[in-house]
């Protein structure tokens, strides 16, 4: 018995605040100096060109809670999650001044997608995930929850300062799903329902 539903994570976007002073140096019975220039041309990498490799997309568990016995009349009961695996979003280049920001904005468009549906650099499952879950049970057994996030990656090469930089996505998407498993039925084809069943419930078919 599977019952998924998608819950949004909040997405946290990191706000970045700029500021800029100037300092004027007058001098005695010095001649006025020219305003220094100031240069209005974007920084390196931020506007170069960006090319995409194969996108790869899979849901992966994230969260597990332990077995529990129920009677048939147990209604609703909570399922209290402990963390599987860590997903954190990021961005590598081989250059520093690469915006992770401005490559996370240009994989969404890429894929069609909302900007701010793919989480962004530094955003880790861990602090959105679910701690419990309070789900209607029918029939009597041995039952467990699981929940998982549909994590992407993708390769990319970025015109730099006149010189190509390669680099990685890892990320993930807002939603999460959660299932309901009950020991010794089928959990279905998903890969990430499969490991959920087998580290609850022991190897399938026993």
């Amino acid at each position: 018995m599977k019952m998924r539903h998608m819950l949004a994570a909040a997405v946290l976007l990191p706000v970045l605040a700029t500021g800029c002073t100037a300092r004027a140096r007058h001098e005695a019975r010095a001649t006025p100096s020219a305003s220094p220039s100031v240069s209005l041309s974007p920084p390196a990498c931020a506007t170069g060109a960006i090319r995409w490799g194969a996108a790869h997309r899979k849901w992966r568990l994230v969260g597990l809670s332990p077995v529990k016995r129920l009677n048939a009349d147990a209604g609703r009961t909570t399922f209290r999650y402990a963390p599987v695996r860590t997903v954190v979003a990021r961005v590598e280049a081989r250059d520093a001044r690469v915006s992770g920001q401005r490559v996370m904005a240009l994989l969404a468009r890429h894929l069609g997608l909302e900007n701010g549906e793919l989480m962004p650099p530094g955003a880790s499952t861990e602090d959105h995930r679910l701690r419990a879950e309070r789900t209607r049970i029918h029939g009597a057994g041995r039952f467990l929850t699981a929940e998982a996030v549909l994590t992407l990656d993708a390769g990319f090469t970025l015109t730099c300062a006149g010189r190509t930089v390669r680099g990685s996505v890892t990320t993930w998407q807002q939603s999460f799903a959660q299932d309901a498993f009950r020991c010794g039925t089928d959990p279905g084809t998903d890969a990430w329902a499969r490991e959920a069943y087998e580290r609850g419930c022991g190897p399938l078919g026993s």
